[in-house]
């Protein structure tokens, strides 16, 4: 709450445990962390609104003038803060419990070693810096940990505990684009490096043993018609982790409706890509979309549809990938933030980080390439 400062923080009330030594490393149970929150509030501290209609008891609570006149009063300041840091790795179930992630220990192996000092080392560049969002209101992003998010999966081959997922978990990860234009490294303007193909890129880097060489992987036709290309980059995601091309078009079409009318407000951009991929279906079977675009791709084809387990596998190649850039400019000392599919980074890098960016291979730091499924993966 001192970090953030009049903000407000979102909590969590369920009674159920917070997690293992990894992730709680001062093992509160909830009983205390619900009792805490109870006390700080009859006491004037916090203000805590609680939004019991669900099943989770999810808490917002805000810091009061009297807590933040006794952070002054008993001389808190950034320097004299330390951030208990239970793991830069972390291990999640496949399934939610109420909506929720579910982390679980694990046994540190070489590889979760070696990553975790790492991103140490990445973590520590960045919290370094001061890195903003300026807008009508700054916003400073510190005390943050960076960490790496990997999906529990049971697998008989060694060495695969961490190779599912993998994404790269930062404060800003999901930051929508029109802000990232807004960030500033150390008081740096920055540019957006995106690469809209990396999902493709890190398929054929690991598979095929080189970068795709199309102008646009994308780029597809069925019946004389070009397809949208943001419909194909669905059909492309959405087949990595299906098992199969009809199920991936089932998954596509629940996308759109999603995004469009499931949602207050929806973006009209969400919208009319909605409409579009309808009028599409009309003229176009779906599958075949599907097929074309693997067509298009022989190379790599055959890891499509292979169930959720090899989609997260494909993911953590993409990961991976972009983690080797990160590594290589922590190296240099220089800040980068990964978000999306994009790398943002202060301007005067930016041919250097393209170059990287351009090059980067994958590395199989694991041992595990020549364990590539060869048939097809269940959800379980």
């Amino acid at each position: 709450m001192y970090i953030q400062g009049q903000g407000k923080i979102t909590v969590s009330r369920k009674k159920q445990s917070l997690g293992g030594k990894r992730y709680n490393p001062l093992d509160v149970g909830y009983k205390a962390l619900i009792a805490s929150l109870n006390v700080l509030q009859k006491s004037g501290y916090i203000t805590q609104v609680i939004a019991s209609h669900t099943k989770d008891a999810i808490a917002t609570i805000k810091p009061t003038d009297k807590l933040i006149q006794w952070f002054t009063d008993t001389e808190w300041s950034n320097d004299r803060v330390t951030k208990t840091v239970g793991t830069y790795v972390t291990l999640r179930e496949i399934r939610k419990q109420n909506n929720h992630s579910v982390y679980a220990d694990f046994k540190d192996t070489k590889y979760s070693k070696w990553l975790s000092e790492r991103i140490r080392e990445y973590d520590q560049l960045l919290n370094s810096c001061k890195i903003s969002l300026v807008g009508v209101d700054e916003v400073v992003f510190n005390k943050f940990t960076v960490q790496r998010e990997f999906v529990k999966y049971e697998s008989t081959s060694q060495n695969m505990e961490f190779s599912f997922g993998g994404k790269i978990s930062a404060p800003w990860e999901d930051m929508p684009s029109k802000f990232r234009k807004h960030i500033t490294i150390n008081g740096e303007a920055t540019v957006e490096l995106s690469v809209d193909t990396s999902d493709l890129d890190a398929m054929y880097k690991v598979i095929a043993g080189s970068p795709h060489s199309q102008s646009d992987p994308y780029h597809t036709m069925v019946d004389g018609k070009a397809i949208l290309k943001h419909i194909v980059k669905n059909f492309s995601l959405f087949m990595q982790g299906s098992k199969s091309p009809k199920a991936a078009a089932h998954s596509v079409l629940n996308h759109y409706k999603r995004s469009a009318l499931e949602v207050k407000n929806p973006k009209e951009i969400d919208v009319n890509q909605y409409e579009e991929y309808v009028e599409l279906k009309r003229l176009i079977k779906p599958m075949n979309i599907a097929q074309a675009f693997l067509g298009k791709h022989p190379k790599i084809a055959d890891y499509y549809n292979r169930g959720k387990a090899y989609g997260d596998f494909i993911a953590c190649w993409e990961s991976d990938i972009a983690f080797e850039v990160l590594m290589e400019l922590t190296k240099k000392d220089i800040p980068c933030l990964r978000i999306c599919n994009s790398f943002v980074i202060p301007a005067q890098y930016e041919e250097l980080a393209k170059n990287m960016i351009d090059s980067a291979s994958y590395v199989d730091r694991r041992s595990i390439s020549k364990d590539l499924p060869t048939k097809k993966d269940d959800d379980t």
